[in-house]
């Protein structure tokens, strides 16, 4: 797009979106609006370890099964409010192979979710953060290996630095960053699962619960006969078990209408909200030790976003 289109836009107070050669304009407030959903939505991500740590006295698997019972409960009643049944009878009638990728993605969501629990309540806050920061880039590494797609050199150069910052762990903490991998990796897995799948995130997230509900049922279940299970909880915990599907669900709801009116540059940006947010609950409340080795890996992280955004920026000027 000419440098005179673009000033011509802004002339108007319009946006435009401009990547596969193609236009879309739309006015700056419905930008603004796309913007403060999605910023709304990470924020609300990243202070979810504080969530979390008021749950600590309950087990971490325990949290987890609750967690996917209640998500199913309000996306249940969302999808019903919104009036999504009857597409997602459709898409399970017409897209069945899709409807089971939607069952395997449940299972791994689930695994992402219960491995983050986990690492907040047994004071690892600052590698969920580390975990997050990567996400996108291990991402990008997924795109190549199962889709082929082509990484340019810039790309491929934030990729060494994320592999230097896990070698700097490894060697100066004898230690592979396992947690902050594995959310990153499991999240990475459930975007290549969730690829190609054409359905709308709360009808999606209502299947993956409801796939993996049973199950959490039945090992809640199981904790109860064995008496390995926190209930029956005090009235403060059982509200805030109950309501992990409300905060499960109203992010996903801002970040889904976001989409309609932002750039994914933009939402490039604004992701990595919610990983430095974490860091802060785990560097200045939660007073987790930060030794140098860790500060440093941090910083390759920060240096690989930092070119990863510059080039994404530069590639969609282009």
């Amino acid at each position: 797009m000419s440098q005179r289109g673009r000033i011509m836009l802004k002339y108007l107070r319009l946006n435009y979106i401009y990547q596969n050669n193609f236009l879309e304009v739309m006015p700056l407030g419905s930008v603004r609006k796309g913007m403060l959903e999605m910023f709304l939505a990470y924020c609300m991500w990243g202070i979810l370890p504080i969530y979390w740590k008021a749950l600590e006295h309950v087990d971490s698997v325990e949290i987890l099964c609750h967690r996917v019972i209640w998500s199913m409960v309000a996306t249940c009643l969302a999808v019903t409010t919104l009036k999504k049944w009857e597409s997602i009878s459709d898409f399970i009638r017409d897209d069945f192979k899709g409807f089971v990728s939607l069952v395997i993605s449940g299972f791994i969501i689930t695994l992402n979710w219960g491995l983050y629990i986990w690492a907040v309540n047994h004071g690892k806050v600052l590698e969920t953060s580390l975990g997050y920061f990567i996400n996108p880039l291990i991402t990008m590494l997924f795109g190549m290996m199962f889709f082929h797609e082509k990484l340019r050199r810039v790309q491929l150069a934030a990729l060494l630095l994320v592999v230097m910052s896990v070698l700097i762990e490894f060697v100066t903490m004898g230690m592979i960053p396992l947690v902050s991998l594995g959310l990153a990796v499991t999240f990475g897995f459930y975007g290549v699962v969730k690829k190609g799948v054409h359905i709308d995130s709360i009808s999606g997230l209502f299947i993956e619960t409801l796939a993996v509900s049973p199950f959490a049922l039945y090992w809640l279940y199981r904790l109860q006969s064995r008496g390995a299970a926190s209930f029956p909880y005090d009235t403060f915990t059982t509200l805030l078990l109950i309501t992990t599907g409300i905060i499960t669900t109203i992010p996903l709801i801002l970040f889904a209408m976001s989409f309609k009116h932002i750039t994914l540059t933009t939402a490039g940006f604004i992701q990595y909200t919610s990983p430095m947010i974490t860091f802060f609950l785990g560097t200045f409340v939660y007073k987790e030790t930060l030794p140098p080795s860790r500060l440093i890996s941090f910083c390759f992280i920060w240096a690989a976003i930092a070119i990863y955004v510059a080039d994404s920026i530069r590639h969609t000027q282009e």
